[in-house]
């Protein structure tokens, strides 16, 4: 997924709006046993998210209905045979933004859901800002 933020992303925004959508968004995925990473960069949200289809589902729905989000785009929707992701993270580039050409394309173009998972993940790896405890999910009968 990827959106524009409709919210500050400044200095001590994460006492503000920002704080409260990475909260929120946290309390939510872990509630609904889904896995993945939420990142911010350069006013722009991009997210993986793994879990169960139904949870998949409403989670978009709060994100598509969310004022705090514009044009918000579902890059994929698959079904996946093991999940990447054992929590729920948050994070933001360290010094500037990761990727600079992704981010200036962003402006003209959808990026591929390719393009947006591998941001993610760097992001993640060398700015992780929370992150929940490991989730565990029994599997269903």
């Amino acid at each position: 997924m990827v959106s524009k933020a409709r919210v500050d992303m400044g200095v001590g925004a994460l006492n503000g709006e920002l704080g409260s959508i990475l909260a929120c968004c946290m309390k939510a995925s872990t509630d609904r046993q889904m896995t993945g990473a939420l990142i911010w960069d350069c006013g722009w949200f991009m997210e993986e998210v793994e879990g169960d289809r139904d949870a998949l589902e409403d989670f978009w729905q709060s994100i598509a209905g969310d004022r705090r989000h514009a044009d918000p785009q579902r890059l994929e929707f698959v079904p996946l045979l093991k999940r990447r992701y054992q929590t729920w993270s948050v994070g933001t580039p360290r010094r500037g933004p990761a990727n600079h050409a992704l981010l200036k394309n962003l402006r003209r173009n959808v990026p591929t859901a390719g393009e947006v998972r591998t941001h993610v993940r760097t992001v993640i790896a060398s700015g992780l800002v929370a992150e929940s405890p490991p989730l565990v999910c029994a599997a269903r009968a």
